[in-house]
């Protein structure tokens, strides 16, 4: 099944083309010198790390593809204007995973915890892109349900946390009325909202859970300052839609005027684009830094390579076919990172050019 967002999302050749191209442009800070040169040698050995990912199984894949990864952090901190000369230089890993690794075929590998360290590339390169670090132990079942469409093929544990559709106004047809507009895609359990028939959504709800609406948007910290559009005191939602998580409703959403002047465009702060989709996600700290895809699949790469590499014994377990229930959703996020990991980093790329 493709998506109307996959169908938007540029062709993974066209990616790597236009990462290749930026080494000549020199984004950002990476404008001479050592940077430069890092800037360079990076992006080089990420792409041949990524080819090679592709012609190989799921025995190695996580090793190639998480090194590959590493390369690119690697060339968003030298290109980070975030990061001083004495920073963007990254040494260790930075991230660990509980230790528990021996034992995530018979305990499952949602439960494993995935924290960020104080120092190393992980914290670096979140810095960089101004991005939770997650300093907090989060169990990897969290973070995987955070990566776009790792819904199709879940772990057998379901994670907690959710990232939230954002669709600007200049997409659906909106009027922007002076305001920037959008829509949230919303799932009803989550909020305990009272909505007994998706197909016949009221146009307002209870108190009560107005209150439960603003909490749960308190996590999402790039959705500060959110109003809904009228300032009316009961929450006007849009006809629902079923999805893998179950019916979802649409929120209308609006926010004061970018500084920028780009009425109906999310400002690159509010949203990260992602196969042609605009996503929003929680913040995974106490600074309120919020979740950065990039980072995320970081945290998820990370332990699956290691499992492959000190563990092969564990890992071919996971990754049996016949006998594991972990097997096809780590298929599916490996292949899925073959391509979307190079976008989110070109993406993220451009924003420092």
């Amino acid at each position: 099944m493709v998506t109307y967002a996959e169908m938007g999302a540029d062709p993974i050749a066209q990616i790597w083309q236009e990462l290749r191209a930026l080494r000549s442009r020199k984004p950002g800070a990476a404008s001479k010198g050592d940077r430069l040169a890092t800037f360079d040698a990076a992006l080089e050995q990420a792409e041949q790390l990524f080819m090679a990912a592709g012609q190989v199984g799921t025995a190695t894949q996580p090793i190639l593809l998480f090194y590959g990864l590493s390369q690119l952090g690697r060339a968003i901190a030298a290109a980070s204007p975030r990061l001083s000369n004495n920073e963007y230089s990254l040494n260790g890993h930075g991230i660990s995973d509980g230790g528990q690794l021996q034992g995530a075929a018979e305990h499952g590998l949602g439960h494993l915890l995935i924290c960020g360290e104080k120092r190393g590339a992980f914290p670096g390169v979140a810095r960089a892109l101004d991005s939770s670090s997650i300093p907090k132990a989060v169990p990897l079942g969290d973070l995987w349900e955070l990566l776009p469409y790792a819904e199709r093929f879940p772990l057998p544990y379901r994670g907690k946390l959710r990232r939230l559709d954002f669709v600007p106004a200049s997409q659906y047809g909106g009027e922007f009325e002076g305001n920037e507009r959008a829509q949230l895609q919303l799932l009803p359990p989550e909020l305990q909202l009272s909505v007994d028939n998706l197909n016949e959504v009221p146009g307002d709800i209870l108190d009560k859970e107005w209150q439960l609406l603003k909490d749960f948007l308190k996590s999402y910290p790039t959705l500060k300052g959110w109003q809904i559009p009228g300032n009316i005191q009961r929450i006007p939602y849009g006809h629902g839609m079923s999805t893998s998580h179950g019916p979802w409703l649409s929120l209308s959403l609006s926010f004061e005027v970018a500084t920028d002047g780009s009425e109906g465009m999310p400002p690159p702060e509010r949203a990260v684009a992602y196969h042609g989709a605009q996503y929003v996600y929680p913040s995974l700290d106490d600074d309120g830094k919020p979740a950065h895809p990039f980072m995320l699949w970081w945290a998820v790469l990370y332990p699956l390579s290691r499992l492959a590499r000190y563990y092969p014994n564990v890992w071919m377990k996971l990754t049996s076919i016949s006998s594991n229930p972990h097997a096809v959703a780590i298929e599916f996020i490996l292949r899925e990172a073959i391509r979307a990991v190079p976008e989110v980093a070109l993406r993220s790329l451009k924003r420092f050019a």
